[in-house]
């Protein structure tokens, strides 16, 4: 069908067919008290011109990012409460604009105040090279991180430039 109504290429149309049974596996896969925590900041170094999701600029914001952070730590806190009984973690998933001691507050409130033992991946969106330091990194394989998602977006830095971001395809690799 999307190869014959939609005129995609068979390769994306196998593409797509192959991440829907992937996707399905995984979802068959979750037992009934099975739950993804989705931990997002809203921050980033710029705001990129496709954007869609809720966000604000660092330059522009800096000053919000501590009472966001201590707002994150009581809706954790209220999370917790109301999923303890009732739900398991099989995979948390933050956001990359907080900085390597904001991570480690994130992290370890996750840790302590969700059972991670039924844990399948804990990955973290990096989301931009220019987010990215050694001391996040360090902080992020403490907490057990197992897999970092890198999205360059793209690896053209015209495009790079005209929708906002900072940094050049070389800065991705």
């Amino acid at each position: 069908k999307f190869i014959s109504d939609y005129d995609v290429p068979e390769p994306r149309a196998i593409l797509c067919r192959d991440t829907a049974l992937v996707t399905e596996s995984v979802i068959n896969s979750l037992g009934e008290r099975d739950v993804c925590l989705y931990v997002g900041i809203p921050f980033c170094p710029t705001r990129c011109s496709y954007c869609s999701f809720v966000s604000q600029s660092v330059e522009k914001s800096m000053k919000l990012i501590p009472p966001f952070m201590d707002a994150l730590m009581q809706e954790i806190d209220a999370a917790v409460r109301f999923f303890l009984s009732r739900l398991r973690i099989t995979a948390p998933s933050t956001l990359p604009t907080a900085s390597a001691t904001q991570y480690r507050a994130a992290c370890s409130r996750i840790a302590e105040r969700f059972d991670l033992s039924a844990l399948r991946e804990y990955t973290v969106e990096a989301g931009r090279p220019d987010t990215i330091t050694d001391d996040k990194l360090r902080t992020l394989r403490a907490h057990g991180v197992d897999r970092i998602s890198v999205n360059p977006q793209t690896m053209s830095d015209e495009v790079l430039n005209v929708i906002g971001r900072r940094h050049t395809a070389d800065d991705i690799i």
